[in-house]
């Protein structure tokens, strides 16, 4: 049956209330019934808490906090994480203070800087208590997702319903975009895949699909396609599902010469970008010392309003209302100045660029875009591309459905790991533009998965297709069956380890290092408690090997990997019992995605025994076989 927009979006909807409702009471659950010293060792609550220095920064107070030795684990939270404030204390003082809702501006060690919603308690001064920091459930993603479903669901204009239901893979048929609309772009540097996808790009359609496999080159695409749109009038909004995607994108662009400006908070962005954020610009603007000037007036006003004073008279709570009045006038004018500015330079941008959620930003809301591209939009969850797609009229989607889902933590929330980008390229095959020479890895790396997800339309670039590490195989399968390699649970239940198959994978990290000293090194497993197995081990080893300190080797979860790329990969499947229990691994883009970082070799190691119970897997080790690819762990055990 026909799926209608609205049907979709109740879905959504549903699903991000179930997704929301169950991290809030898993957060909720240990704040409540934890003791302090769990939530410390956890890294979920630094108490007690001395408050160092009060400001007011855009958006609120600034509070500058010091935890003192014993009373919270270093850098326990992240930068933009959301945490609560409430007085250590049950007396009447304490309690009158409040409680405050903030985000982390700075975190280093047991030091960190947080930005109240809000001015913080009134006529007291902060720094004469000792307060508690406790993690809270970040509702910003999911308001913002929600706000994006709630405008969809109530559009009122034809142009909109029917933008919305293209976009949604709804709409019957695919328009086809005005002749007159289309530009002629500049194609060299592209290969005849890419300029085919940056030509539909360039001829203004509402939607374009770019499926861009591992190193088939999606990003240089969508550069080359943003830099002709730019070039013809389009004001362009560049979108990903996290910081790094769109740190990537940012740098791209810059170097293409283009006015880019990079939304979000500069703490969370690489260094390289960081010229480009909203705020360096803001404050590289001449006027931007007047709202200095403006900001240093009004903490000098609030200094004066909670200024000590022994004997306290009518007079004296006078001067001090009005002090207090003057300060948060003071702070309302640099607001505006400040508001003012961003909106100068956002408007004078070639191509704005922000996380999914981070263009819900306020200071985007009054910005109108042509058109929105969102990068690794097969990462995406549903509704956060619905955010962008708010400020513009047209919709670039690239990525690669056939990589790592978005993540979803509630059985209730699984019809949100179906992307939007997966859902119109099953729908639309014939819209969408498969890259096809992919310029990483060697063709007995991309063999497998190639046949499996892509139907063999891939080709190896003759630059990489026989590309290799010299003494090493490009891809291998290694067999642990027998080995007596088993798995083993934590005692809490959760992740899995298997400790003799890492002693394994780091046996053969060594022996490839001592062969290629200066290559790079990718470790990955599907579980973090094998990551942590692998990371513990590595370090023994550099430690007994000092030669081994220099090698570039990272030891990562397979989800934490992605779009990264090494010369060489290890990856430990770790499964192993009698069972016949594969767990995360049934994901066959898993596998897919780990052995896609590799450029020049690629092993993976595991029990055939357990892992032939999943039709993939056991499809893996099979190709394996047919293609001299396969090998036992006892080859190296006797």
């Amino acid at each position: 049956m026909k799926e209608d927009a609205l049907e979709v979006l109740t879905a959504w909807t549903q699903a991000l209330l179930v997704e929301r409702d169950e991290e809030r009471a898993r957060l909720q659950t240990v704040l409540e019934h934890a003791s302090l010293k769990q939530r410390r060792a956890e890294g979920l609550s630094w108490s007690p808490v001395a408050v160092t220095a009060a400001s007011y920064a855009f958006g609120g107070a600034q509070w500058s906090l010091a935890c003192g030795e014993g009373g919270g684990m270093p850098n326990a939270f992240r930068v933009g994480s959301a945490v609560l404030l409430s007085p250590v204390g049950d007396d009447e003082a304490s309690k009158a203070l409040g409680v405050w809702p903030a985000r982390v501006r700075k975190m280093r060690g047991l030091d960190m800087e947080v930005v109240l919603e809000g001015d913080g308690p009134e006529g007291v001064s902060p720094q004469h208590h000792k307060w508690t920091v406790d993690a809270r459930a970040d509702e910003r993603s999911y308001n913002a997702m929600a706000h994006a479903l709630s405008h969809w669901v109530n559009a009122e204009a034809d142009s909109d319903k029917a933008f919305r239901d293209l976009a949604l893979g709804v709409a019957e048929g695919w328009p086809e975009p005005h002749a007159d609309d289309a530009l002629v772009g500049d194609p060299s540097g592209l290969n005849e895949g890419q300029r085919r996808a940056a030509q539909d790009i360039w001829r203004r359609p509402q939607v374009s699909l770019l499926h861009g496999p591992p190193g088939t080159g999606k990003t240089s695409t969508l550069v080359a396609a943003v830099k002709d749109l730019v070039a013809a009038g389009d004001k362009v909004l560049a979108a990903g599902p996290s910081n790094m995607a769109v740190d990537v994108l940012v740098e791209r662009f810059h170097q293409t010469g283009l006015n880019v400006v990079r939304v979000g908070h500069p703490m969370r962005v690489q260094p390289a970008v960081l010229e480009t954020t909203l705020d360096a610009r803001v404050q590289n603007l001449p006027e931007h010392a007047r709202v200095v000037k403006t900001w240093r007036d009004a903490a000098q006003h609030q200094r004066d309003a909670d200024r000590y004073v022994r004997n306290f008279d009518a007079a004296q709570r006078e001067a001090r209302r009005q002090a207090r009045a003057e300060a948060r006038a003071l702070r309302k004018e640099a607001e505006e100045l400040e508001a003012y500015l961003a909106e100068k330079v956002l408007r004078e941008a070639d191509v704005v660029c922000a996380t999914l959620v981070g263009c819900d930003d306020r200071r985007l809301r009054g910005v109108k875009f042509d058109v929105v591209v969102v990068d690794e939009a097969a990462q995406a969850l549903p509704p956060a591309t619905l955010i962008p797609m708010r400020r513009a009229t047209r919709l670039v989607l690239s990525g690669d459905p056939c990589q790592l889902p978005p993540t979803v933590k509630s059985q209730g929330g699984r019809v949100l790991e179906t992307t939007m980008m997966e859902r119109l390229v099953k729908r639309h095959p014939d819209q969408t533009h498969l890259l096809q020479v992919q310029h990483r890895m060697h063709e007995a790396i991309m063999a497998f998965g190639n046949l499996r997800f892509y139907g063999g339309q891939l080709q190896a670039h003759p630059d990489v297709g026989g590309r290799t590490l010299e003494g090493l195989k490009p891809w291998v399968v290694v067999d642990t069956a027998g080995c007596g390699f088993d798995e083993v649970r934590s005692e809490e239940g959760g992740s899995v380890s298997n400790p003799d198959e890492a002693s394994f994978v780091l046996d053969r990290a060594a022996e490839w290092l001592n062969l290629h000293p200066g290559m790079s090194l990718g470790i990955v497993a599907p579980y973090a408690a094998q990551v942590e197995t692998l990371r513990e081990g590595w370090s023994e080893r550099v430690r007994a090997q000092p030669e081994l300190r220099q090698a570039a080797v990272t030891i990562h979860t397979v989800d934490g990997f992605q779009g990264q790329e090494r010369d060489a990969m290890l990856v430990s499947l770790t499964r192993s019992n009698d069972k016949g229990e594969v767990g995360f691994l049934s994901e066959s883009r898993r596998i897919h995605v780990a052995q896609t970082r590799a450029k020049m070799a690629c092993m993976l190691v595991g029990d055939s025994a357990t892992l032939s119970t999943d039709a993939f897997l056991a499809d893996l080790f099979e190709c394996a076989q047919a293609h001299d690819a396969y090998d036992s762990a006892w080859s190296w055990m006797v």
